[in-house]
């Protein structure tokens, strides 16, 4: 019994309380309206990434950051083997991707309007990394998809 008055009483306020003009907001925090926009455009990005034509067993690696995290992965692929590279950012700005080594051409940038990029390129050697880096003042989540071709 003693712990249920414990909640009550901590839980309970007088009346004078109620009327002394204190409002309790219903609105949620930032940080759970950020969470909920980039669950939003998460799901978005994933779509358009589920989308694109692939053979499920050519799938290397994938995954999803935010524009302002970047992607940077060394996903391990083998040398001399071609690949093809899926961006999709939804979101604003735009960002840039780099190869280290380089081993594909220079690549257009990805506009952040929830449009594919793709990229074909062939592992030049390891270590292999690759970089996605939003530009100045870009936001969303970026998507990302390996394939062997």
């Amino acid at each position: 019994m003693a712990p249920v008055f414990l909640l009550v009483a901590c839980t309970s306020g007088s009346d004078a309380d109620a009327g002394a003009g204190t409002k309790t907001s219903a609105s949620p925090s930032r940080s759970n309206t950020q969470a909920q926009q980039e669950k939003k455009l998460t799901t978005q990005v994933q779509l358009t990434l589920d989308g694109m034509e692939a053979d499920s067993d050519s799938m290397v690696a994938s995954g999803v950051e935010r524009v302002s995290d970047g992607l940077h992965t060394e996903p391990g692929l083998t040398k001399g083997t071609q690949y093809r590279l899926t961006v999709v950012c939804v979101g604003s700005g735009t960002a840039d991707i780099r190869f280290t080594p380089k081993s594909a051409p220079a690549t257009n940038p990805v506009v952040c309007d929830g449009s594919a990029t793709l990229q074909r390129f062939t592992v030049a050697g390891p270590p292999f990394r690759i970089d996605v880096s939003g530009r100045a003042g870009a936001t969303g989540m970026i998507g990302w998809r390996v394939d062997r071709v």
